[in-house]
């Protein structure tokens, strides 16, 4: 019996020690995976003015986190580009580490054909959004986001993390 104990044990801790990160999913699903670290430098690459602003409503979000976000890049690069696609922005996991399985780099890319014409509210709404990618959050669904107030809801736009997703940022990093 004692044996049988110890190597259940044994077994449920290296399946917990084995087990991928939590997501902060939100109801949603990431693909942008969780940051490596606490420390994300953020690499603005030639970007618009409109792009600028994202970027720094984005950096201003994270930074209410546990997340701190520096300039001169390594870990955050973002793009902004007319893309043929109808997406506004995208945020991918471009180089997991390869002893966690954390990611290393993000590249965080803003669509300027279909932002064409938004007001700067809505480009903070989209830095605000993909940056929070960054920091392990997935989409809220309207459920999960009852006061409309989460900028990680895709269907609306607001500028702002809520306590929630402040409070999910920080349970993953």
């Amino acid at each position: 019996m004692k044996r049988t104990t110890i190597v259940l044990g044994t077994t449920l801790i290296a399946v917990v020690a084995l087990a991928p990160p939590a997501m902060a999913g939100h109801g949603g699903k990431a693909n942008s995976g969780k940051p490596d670290n606490k420390e994300q430098a953020v690499e603005s690459n030639s970007l618009t003015s409109a792009g600028k602003a994202a970027v720094s409503h984005g950096r201003a979000q994270l930074d209410r986190s546990q997340i701190n976000t520096s300039t001169g890049g390594g870990d955050i690069h973002v793009y902004d580009k007319s893309y043929s696609s109808s997406w506004y922005g995208q945020t991918t996991c471009t180089d997991t580490n390869w002893w966690n399985g954390l990611c290393d780099q993000y590249d965080v890319k803003f669509n300027t054909r279909t932002m064409s014409g938004k007001s700067t509210g809505y480009w903070q709404s989209l830095g605000c959004h993909e940056l929070g990618h960054t920091g392990s959050l997935g989409h809220r669904s309207k459920s999960a986001d009852t006061d409309n107030n989460s900028c990680m809801r895709s269907e609306i736009w607001p500028k702002n993390f809520d306590s929630h997703d402040i409070t999910a940022i920080n349970d993953n990093v």
